[in-house]
């Protein structure tokens, strides 16, 4: 069963319940209420009958008797009919108080008459009110089917209406899950707040899947485009030292240049690896580390790197950060390598300071200027100035732990500016 048609009987069961009951209750209280005015003409027609008969001469008693079609009337002189009038003796002969029998409502008394017991029997013909009755009843069951078929019928066009934009919502992604997701997104009608934060959503989560898809989409060809050069420089490598021709000094190179391609595949692998995880929805895991201490033993190892630079540093010691250790470590090292690499005169300054309200950890050299209008824009223009992946994966550690890179370019001069929030550091 559809849930439109679950809330349609929810509706008709509850309502119908409702209805019923009113109904009958309905039905129940006129039925009393006319049971009540027969038995109270029944008591006025009874007491005419005993008064007449009571108190009437001998020769008259029956004359000034009532002669309402609806009422009868038995009198008995121990259990022997005396009088009678629209009834049959034996009928009533052997009832007593107020009853029914029959088609009949009836009363009976027994009266002191001239000395003697006589049991006198009023009696009221039913047949009219069970009509009327019957009558009640059938407008009672009929208007309560109509009731329901109004409530049923009212239900099924509000319920279709409340449910409509769900039908749509999975009409719609029905519709994208065959055509492509590219740009595609639902609209639903208006109905109310709960709809339009649904469709808000649901266009959200449309969006973020469309956002990993072209992630992925990217992650491969990029993996495919940094992939080919290492590959191909280390099979002609092979192939060279395969011939056999070559001398001892070639070999010693060609083994050298496969090395360094080896170092460039592992250094890849990690930086993909890397920004797999900084850009998953898990919270990266974070303790208090030594920012000072951690940016003078990575420039240490960019030093052994890049021998030929000449690396100025201004550290001020003992600026504490809440972070990921080896992810930070990883922001500063790309950094540093790219300053480095693109250093214009083999110059590099890096700074980390406390100012007021944070620590500012700058990288500068010389050289031209980067485009970094925004970081996406940003991350595609310096790949094809050769600033590769490690930028990307700079931007996506950054942003996992809520921080920012600034760029500046004045004189001919590149910066590269993190703040750490005072929040975070231990003065």
């Amino acid at each position: 069963m559809t849930v439109r048609g679950k809330i349609s009987l929810l509706y008709l069961v509850t309502y119908g319940t409702v209805v019923i009951s009113l109904g009958l209750t309905v039905f129940f209280v006129l039925r009393n209420l006319e049971f009540r005015r027969i038995d109270n003409l029944l008591l006025s027609f009874h007491n005419d009958i005993v008064n007449t008969y009571k108190f009437a001469g001998q020769e008259n008693r029956l004359l000034s008797l009532a002669g309402n079609e609806d009422f009868g009337f038995a009198i008995y002189i121990e259990d022997e009919p005396v009088a009678s009038f629209r009834a049959e003796p034996e009928l009533f002969k052997e009832v007593a108080g107020i009853g029914t029998k029959g088609d009949h409502r009836y009363r009976a008394t027994v009266e002191l008459i001239e000395g003697a017991e006589e049991r006198f029997v009023t009696f009221y013909n039913l047949e009219k009110s069970e009509e009327y009755l019957k009558f009640v009843l059938a407008v009672v069951v009929f208007s309560s089917l109509s009731i329901l078929l109004a409530v049923s019928l009212i239900g099924t066009i509000f319920t279709r209406k409340l449910i409509r934009p769900f039908e749509e919502a999975g009409n719609q992604m029905e519709l994208i899950s065959r055509t492509g997701l590219k740009d595609a997104r639902i609209v639903l009608r208006k109905s109310g707040d709960e709809v339009s934060k649904l469709e808000s959503e649901i266009n959200k989560a449309l969006s973020r899947i469309e956002q990993l898809i072209n992630d992925a989409k990217q992650f491969s060809s990029r993996i495919a485009h940094e992939l080919r050069t290492p590959l191909a420089v280390m099979k002609t490598n092979l192939q060279l030292s395969l011939t056999g021709s070559s001398s001892e000094e070639s070999m010693r190179e060609a083994l050298r240049e496969t090395l360094e391609e080896v170092e460039k595949l592992i250094r890849l692998s990690e930086e993909y690896l890397l920004l797999s995880r900084s850009e998953t929805s898990v919270p990266i895991e974070k303790r208090e580390i030594d920012l000072s201490r951690l940016v003078l033993e990575t420039t240490e190892k960019i030093m052994i790197l890049h021998p030929d630079k000449e690396i100025e540093i201004q550290i001020l010691p003992e600026i504490m950060i809440s972070a990921s250790g080896y992810m930070i470590e990883h922001v500063v090292m790309n950094l540093l390598d790219n300053a480095c690499k693109y250093s214009t005169d083999d110059s590099v300054e890096i700074r980390l300071t406390r100012e007021e309200e944070f620590s500012l950890l700058s990288v500068s050299n010389k050289g031209k200027a980067v485009d970094f209008m925004s970081l996406d824009e940003s991350v595609k223009e310096v790949q094809g100035q050769g600033y590769g992946l490690g930028l990307r994966v700079v931007l996506s550690i950054l942003r996992a732990h809520n921080l920012r890179l600034d760029y500046e370019h004045e004189e001919g001069v590149n910066r590269f500016m993190i703040e750490f929030p005072c929040e975070t550091n231990s003065q």
